[in-house]
């Protein structure tokens, strides 16, 4: 056979090749390792290698929470967790709560159902939609009060979402439940205290968060209590490590962490489980 024609085999072949992986890639799902982590690059279906991931542990960790971010945004629809809650409220600390959640992005949407330690609420539904706004055009949250008594009396009551009753009950609102949230809320102080000059963060290694590998971000700032600009003086945040989600954040009102402020651990996560509007209903 004539060498050019040899050669135009031999190309044919590796375009085909080339074809065929690039077809396997898109036919993965979506929801793949972090040690395949899907950067910028994977929209031209180039996968990061596992080594870029952890670099980025050492090298830059505001990138690697921009990449976690980027991908819960292309990837995650909803999702079902355990919802483990403690928070230092009007300088008491309280019970650590057990929630069960149910989360949907489009429309966003959040069903809590308490297990354990409820305090005011033994439910709460929040759906950011026009039927969860009051006369005032304020977002509310329908709630369930917890207690048999004052049950016989009402079953569930509409609340302001940012209104004084809310506040009392927890540091966050309903609405900044979740991975979404808490990526918003780290980038937003990680870039006021860039701007002021006093951002400190820092790789703490690996740990474990409901028996799953993470990598431990620490973040110091200058907090000067609950009416200042910076919500904690330490921040300690466990990102998954296949996943690159948020899946415990513990803050602290002082650097070595004697005082905590609130602790927000997420346990038993199903990603992307089909919720439907039938799931959202009180």
């Amino acid at each position: 056979m004539p060498s050019r024609y040899r050669s135009a085999l031999w190309i044919s072949a590796g375009l085909a090749s080339l074809a065929l992986i690039i077809w396997l890639g898109r036919a993965t799902p979506a929801a793949t390792p972090a040690d395949a982590f899907l950067g910028p690059a994977a929209y031209a279906g180039a996968p990061t290698p596992a080594r870029t991931v952890a670099a980025l542990t050492e090298r830059d960790l505001l990138e690697l929470t921009r990449r976690g971010r980027e991908r819960y945004e292309r990837e995650i629809r909803d999702y079902c967790c355990t919802f483990l809650k403690q928070e230092r409220i009007d300088g008491k600390l309280r019970p650590r709560e057990e929630i069960k959640v149910r989360y949907r992005e489009a429309p966003t949407s959040v069903y809590m159902i308490w297990q354990r330690n409820a305090s005011e609420a033994k439910r709460a539904l929040f759906r950011d939609t026009k039927e969860f706004l009051d006369k005032k055009n304020q977002k509310v949250a329908r709630v369930e009060p917890n207690g048999a008594i004052v049950r016989l009396f009402v079953k569930d009551v509409r609340v302001p979402i940012n209104g004084p009753e809310a506040r009392k009950t927890s540091r966050r609102t309903i609405d900044e439940f979740g991975f979404k949230s808490t990526f918003e809320l780290l980038e937003r102080y990680n870039r006021v205290g860039e701007e002021n000059g006093v951002l400190d963060i820092r790789y703490g290694g690996e740990g474990t968060i409901d028996g799953r590998p993470t990598y431990v971000l620490i973040r110091h700032l200058p907090y000067d209590g609950p009416e200042g600009i910076y919500p904690d003086a330490r921040m300690v945040l466990h990102l998954d490590q296949e996943w690159l989600l948020p899946t415990a954040v513990y803050c602290y009102a002082d650097h070595e962490g004697k005082e905590l402020l609130g602790s927000y651990v997420f346990t038993n996560v199903r990603l992307n489980t089909g919720l439907g509007d039938g799931d959202f209903k009180f």
